[in-house]
């Protein structure tokens, strides 16, 4: 509901980590009861974001990060589509209250679990907490399958909760009355929007528009539907079949649309490939411009539904369109069909990949390995399309390089010039048989950085930390030493090894997430997979410690490191030279996620016989939470660097461990 966080929700997943991590350290404190006031701090952390979202804010000032901000010129989006109502609030104070609003009720949960650690040896209590981690995970993947909203989402939590009140009369009257609450407030506020896996989507019909002047047009009827996500525009289903005295917005876009067809005389032979078809408007225009066979590939499954049943022009009804609803990058590396031309829709996204990186969602698609892909989809002769919002220059000029670089001569750009947008850019290149891929781009474009699947970062003009990120890491390292504070005198310390393990676990799961994205998408269930996977593993790691406790720990130390520094040499690209499925799943499985075993098999042997495994804990988490702030070290150095502090981490920790042993 608060629209910058959809481009930070890293932020919140450090503030969930202080919260877990400072209220574990709170476990000895009987006389605070935070257990009971966990429903009341949920029901203080929704209403906050709900109004958070309504005050707008302006992009940070370091103008090194593109966040888009607005709507397509012309429209004139409504107040609840925008969820705001005319209020301002400084980005930097919208983030930080999020961060205190969103750690308020891990604060609760965190001495909650930190005194159940206290009633169960700590193995067995880690391994029941796990399992129940797993558990969410699943229950939260068949809400997500189902579509559900906010209202299920918190219902379900809610009545979790009612569940573990086990009877207590006053634990039952506050969660009730929490609950009833709550759902006071979300079920009004959710119901205008649905819901997808990726997005709050809201559809608004275009009635009006704005012209350059300030003069508003008003139509007898809607022309399009416009569609915001997470309170920012996404994009427009319009009907732009050529019409007689039509109003030149509509003609302009059809001639948006319609530009990657400017050359359909010189294509081969050979169907069209549209991605990032959103709810529609490229794939139909690839239908009144062409006789070809299509395949339309679009990541949300809710925005496709919105264009089967909305769109006037019908184009996914049509028997030449093949729909896949999948990540783009993942259709690349998994299709076999060749193109005459591969069109690039308008296919920037408004969230993040995963709160464990700083990747977003359409990142991966925009590198050069993914266009290199794309080349080699397209038959001789064949052309690349890739329609963009180049709202900065050097968004333009890295476009340019991009191309350039990849198809190894001059991209050819067409400017939009209708009455609106005049950011829009179509880049096309041809793949001429002979001519190599250029290791420099072909013109000015020269000197600009061009994103790699180990450097993504599109949005982000070169390798660096901006200032607001820079801050924000400041005060993750100060909260997290101001959280010692919260334990006994005499006891104020960090347990300096589940510190180190913490901090490198956060790197290793945010290096997974990148490296499996790349080999299998950047999709919703991929997410949840490798999320079911990594906590597998680390039952699995518990299991081996209770059943082997004297595996020595030099060996699982020196496997660790040995398949960290496979995983930095390897690619992620390279295991998908191997042609065997099976034998490349295994082969991924052990290179990328086996470190997760062997540093949960150190982890389970470091806490079996640990007597205060509360405060082990909350150093763990609280290392996690500086692990967050570590990872945006890659905007600067890439994801593969972070392995080496990684194993920095497991090797320090390991040498403490055997010095205090």
């Amino acid at each position: 509901m608060v629209r910058v966080v959809s481009y930070y929700s890293s932020f919140v997943l450090t503030a969930a980590f202080f919260g877990l991590g400072a209220g574990s350290l709170l476990a000895p404190r009987r006389n605070l009861h935070l257990r009971r006031l966990a429903p009341l701090a949920i029901a203080v952390a929704v209403g906050g974001a709900l109004l958070l979202g309504s005050f707008a804010h302006v992009n940070p000032a370091d103008a090194s990060e593109y966040v888009w901000l607005g709507s397509a010129p012309g429209l004139d989006l409504s107040r609840e589509s925008l969820g705001w109502h005319g209020r301002v609030m400084p980005v930097g104070l919208v983030l930080c209250l999020a961060y205190l609003i969103a750690a308020l009720p891990f604060l609760c949960f965190g001495q909650w679990v930190g005194q159940l650690f206290r009633t169960l040896p700590p193995l067995r209590g880690y391994s029941i907490e796990i399992v129940g981690s797993l558990a969410g995970i699943v229950l939260f993947g068949i809400l997500s399958a189902a579509r559900t909203g906010p209202t299920v989402w918190v219902g379900v939590g809610c009545l979790c909760l009612l569940v573990l009140a086990e009877g207590d009369a006053r634990a039952l009257a506050i969660t009730g009355s929490a609950t009833i609450l709550i759902l006071a407030v979300v079920v009004p506020a959710a119901r205008p929007f649905i819901w997808s896996p990726y997005y709050k989507i809201h559809a608004e019909p275009v009635e009006k528009i704005v012209g350059s002047d300030g003069k508003v047009t008003s139509f007898d009827h809607p022309i399009g539907i416009a569609f915001t996500v997470n309170n920012d525009y996404h994009q427009m289903l319009l009907d732009l079949r050529p019409n007689p005295g039509e109003h030149p917005f509509l003609a302009s876009w059809r001639a948006l649309y319609g530009a990657p067809y400017a050359h359909r005389a010189d294509l081969p032979a050979g169907p069209i490939l549209v991605v990032g078809a959103g709810t529609g408007n490229d794939v139909s225009a690839a239908l009144r411009e062409t006789d070809r066979e299509i395949d339309a590939v679009e990541i949300d499954p809710a925005i496709l539904d919105l264009g089967r049943a909305l769109h006037p022009e019908r184009p996914y009804q049509n028997p030449r369109v093949r729909v896949i609803n999948d990540d783009a990058r993942r259709f690349f590396e998994r299709t076999g069909r060749r193109y005459a031309l591969v069109v690039f829709g308008f296919l920037d996204s408004h969230t993040l990949l995963s709160s464990f990186s700083s990747v977003r969602l359409d990142n991966f698609v925009y590198t050069r390995e993914s266009l290199e892909r794309v080349r080699k989809l397209l038959v001789p002769g064949g052309r690349v399309a890739l329609t963009f919002a180049s709202n900065t220059a050097w968004i333009d000029r890295r476009m340019i390089a991009l191309l350039d670089q990849v198809f190894g001569r001059q991209t050819e750009i067409w400017k939009y010039q209708g009455v609106t947008y005049h950011h829009g850019r179509v880049y096309q290149n041809v793949n001429l048989p002979g001519v190599a891929p250029s290791g420099e781009p072909t013109r000015a474009a020269a000197g600009v950085t061009i994103p790699t699947d180990d450097w993504p970062f599109l949005y982000l003009e070169g390798p660096g930390v901006p200032a607001h990120y820079r801050w924000f890491m400041a005060v993750i390292v100060l909260l997290g030493g101001a959280a010692l504070l919260l334990l006994p005198r005499g006891e104020r310390r960090l347990r300096a090894p589940y510190f180190l393990l913490g901090m490198a676990f956060f790197l290793l799961e945010t290096s997974n997430i990148v490296s499996l994205s790349v080999l299998y998408g950047s999709t919703w269930t991929v997410n949840l997979i490798v999320f079911s996977g990594i906590l597998s593993l680390v039952l699995l790691g518990n299991l081996t410690c209770a059943r082997f406790p004297t595996l020595p720990l030099g060996a699982v130390v020196g496997f660790l490191l040995a398949n960290l520094g496979a995983a930095y040499l390897i690619p992620a690209t390279g295991l998908l030279a191997v042609g065997n499925l099976p034998l490349r799943t295994v082969a991924t499985v052990l290179l990328f996620l086996g470190p997760v075993f062997f540093s949960a098999i150190l982890f389970a042997r470091l806490i079996a016989r640990e007597q205060s495994f509360y405060a082990a804990y909350g150093s763990n988490v609280l290392g996690a939470m500086v692990g967050g702030a570590i990872e945006y070290l890659s905007l600067v150095f890439g994801f593969k660097a972070l392995l080496i502090p990684t194993a920095v981490c497991y090797l320090v920790a390991f040498a403490l461990v055997r010095r205090q042993a």
